[in-house]
């Protein structure tokens, strides 16, 4: 009766512990928690594969976690971390309530939740429901680990379903923590325990890719000094010199300082010097965006580390930091020279962010090489270059060389291996595209030169848009030409981001960096206007599938009233063109395309001679 009386007293004991909720960075109803994260490192430790971010992560006990709660987890919100969600082996994790927590997500007895990976990924899940099955007897259950390459280093268990708010507070406290975005393809915006957005989806639409960053949050216990996406090793940010923890770097954020930095989803290679763009250097086709929010007295202040490999012992990279969209657009930076570790790593020190304090600042990496700085300029005016003409100087001191032309859009040769006998060098009547230019030396490397005849005429801009009531914001190619949009009330609008508020015809400016022009008319039409211009289209169905894609496969079918030939272009959410094709003249297309499987929205475009169309594209 004693040893009885003892387990009453003890579970009772131990179920009024449970039962008490705490208020978890400023978001209540904290029913459980569990936090593997060490703080110290002992000389036994280990960092290999047991790293998220730069912290250490314990071994769970061997054992397993049952917690009987008597809070009301009839409506539970649950986050979790783990370095192996997804993959096809479902590996259960545990239980809360109803629901079985697996490495492919949640199973439920009325839905489900699952992480759409090929393969295991770190990955924040986080899944609130109304869970009626459990409403007397709620469970937190959590299997022993048998997986030794399985980190699951923090779950937290809310006793209700959290408002959108409050789920964006507690997801925001781990991404920064781990390395792990949370925006996938969706519109979350990353929100500090003092309501603050310090990375707002909207307005960094197209960087919302390997969202990462620096913050200090102490409701939350926060204080990242140091990171790296857990999609990307190539790339850390460090206050100071970069450290084997964060718990060693002691370098020190102000409470309330936030430094968060996503990218346009492009490859980590550099593109070739062009003739004609906006940016005619050899920058990073990965350009990225930083919102900094900043409570202390001196500006943030960082060491980059960029892992790069395959490049020659003179290239030198550089970083460039664009103080804001204007600057972006007339391609003025503050550079800085990378210090070169090893063969492939290369730290660039004391960037300051935010000097302008707009909060806004955009980065890329700039190669240079002999190459290069070789002195090949555009000398044809802009109306030769309308009419195909393009003439090209090049140094004499570069005699004897050769030549040849590739198309970049359909990678097929326009002008096979020539002699250079005559400077300039000459070109007539080049059909509007996408060119590279190569340069061939006996025993020298190629000087490789690009330019587009077409972007500024067909760029991924419709002529009308149906007005909803909500703003329509352009998606341009900033990286290659500057746009000035008119309003009808007369309002001139020269930096990103480009909105249409209302109806009516608004004037779009594009011009390069040679100062070719050309104005296009965008109209936004109500309902009855744009069905009126509906009726007399020659488009009769558009269906573009799978939609959304896994694999950057798709099928357009075309049915046009009369036949007509059919160009089809594939823009991403830069503007950039990455894919066309022309099709001669019928009324029935089905026409097999692929891209590169790049998470992210796309733009297809349809013209035929008298219209053009555009649908959306999406691959998750």
């Amino acid at each position: 009766m004693k040893k009885t009386s003892i387990f009453i007293l003890i579970f009772f004991c131990c179920s009024f512990m449970f039962s008490q909720t705490t208020i978890f960075g400023s978001v209540s109803g904290l029913a459980f928690r569990k936090n593997n994260v060490k703080d110290s490192i002992l000389p036994t430790d280990t960092l290999k594969d047991r790293l998220m971010n730069f912290h250490l992560i314990h071994d769970p006990v061997t054992g397993s976690f049952f917690k009987k709660l008597v809070v009301g987890l009839n409506q539970p919100s649950l986050f979790i971390v783990s370095n192996k969600f997804g993959g096809s082996e479902k590996k259960i994790y545990g239980k809360i309530g109803s629901s079985v927590i697996s490495s492919i997500g949640v199973d439920d007895f009325n839905d489900s939740l699952r992480i759409n990976a090929a393969q295991g990924v770190s990955k924040i899940l986080a899944f609130t429901k109304n869970d009626y099955n459990h409403k007397i007897n709620p469970i937190v259950f959590l299997n022993k680990k048998t997986d030794k390459k399985l980190l699951i280093p923090e779950i937290l268990v809310f006793n209700n379903n959290l408002s959108t708010l409050d789920k964006q507070k507690v997801e925001t406290y781990l991404s920064i923590k781990y390395g792990i975005t949370i925006n996938d393809i969706s519109e979350k915006n990353y929100v500090s325990s003092g309501n603050d957005i310090v990375w707002d989806s909207k307005k960094n639409k197209n960087y919302n890719f390997r969202i990462t960053g620096l913050g200090r949050d102490n409701l939350f216990g926060l204080h990242q000094k140091q990171s790296q996406n857990s999609e990307d090793n190539h790339f850390a940010v460090s206050l100071g010199l970069l450290k084997p923890t964060n718990n060693q770097n002691s370098s020190i954020l102000t409470h309330g300082s936030f430094m968060l930095w996503g990218d346009n989803n492009q490859n980590l290679t550099f593109k070739e010097a062009d003739l004609i763009s906006a940016h005619p250097q050899r920058d990073m086709k990965r350009m990225w965006k930083v919102q900094v929010k900043n409570s202390g007295l001196l500006p943030i202040k960082t060491h980059q580390y960029l892992t790069l490999i395959g490049l020659l012992p003179t290239d030198q990279i550089k970083l460039r930091i664009f103080t804001n969209e204007s600057n972006y657009q007339s391609d003025l930076s503050t550079d800085i020279l990378g210090e070169k570790l090893n063969d492939s790593l290369y730290v660039f020190k004391d960037a300051v962010w935010d000097a302008d304090q707009d909060g806004i600042d955009y980065f890329t990496f700039n190669l240079q090489n002999p190459q290069t700085n070789v002195l090949v300029k555009l000398m044809s005016t802009c109306a030769e270059l309308g009419n195909g003409i393009v003439k090209i100087s090049v140094p004499e001191n570069i005699f004897p060389f050769t030549y040849s032309l590739k198309s970049i859009s359909t990678n097929q040769m326009v002008i096979n291996t020539t002699s250079g006998s005559s400077n300039p060098i000459l070109f007539n009547n080049l059909p509007p595209d996408n060119y590279e230019l190569s340069i061939h030396r006996q025993g020298q490397p190629d000087i490789i030169r690009t330019f587009d005849l077409e972007g500024i005429i067909n760029q991924n801009i419709d002529s009308q848009y149906l007005w909803s009531g909500t703003a329509i914001e352009l998606d341009l190619n900033t990286a290659s030409y500057q746009y000035t949009l008119t309003s009808p009330s007369g309002t001139v609008t020269h930096v990103a981001p480009y909105l249409l508020n209302g109806l009516g015809n608004y004037q779009l400016l594009i011009k390069n960096k040679l100062g070719c022009e050309v104005t296009k008319t965008l109209s936004v039409l109500s309902q009855s206007e744009y069905d009126a211009l509906q009726s007399t289209t020659l488009f009769k169905k558009i269906t573009v599938s799978p939609n959304p894609s896994h694999d950057g496969n798709l099928t357009i079918k075309v049915e046009l009233f009369t036949a007509k030939p059919l160009t089809v272009k594939i823009f991403n959410s830069l503007g950039v063109l990455i894919e066309q094709g022309q099709y001669n003249s019928a009324s029935d297309f089905t026409i097999p395309m692929n891209i590169p499987a790049v998470v992210g929205y796309y733009n297809i475009k349809l013209f035929i001679p008298e219209e053009g169309k555009g649908v959306n594209f999406l691959i998750n």
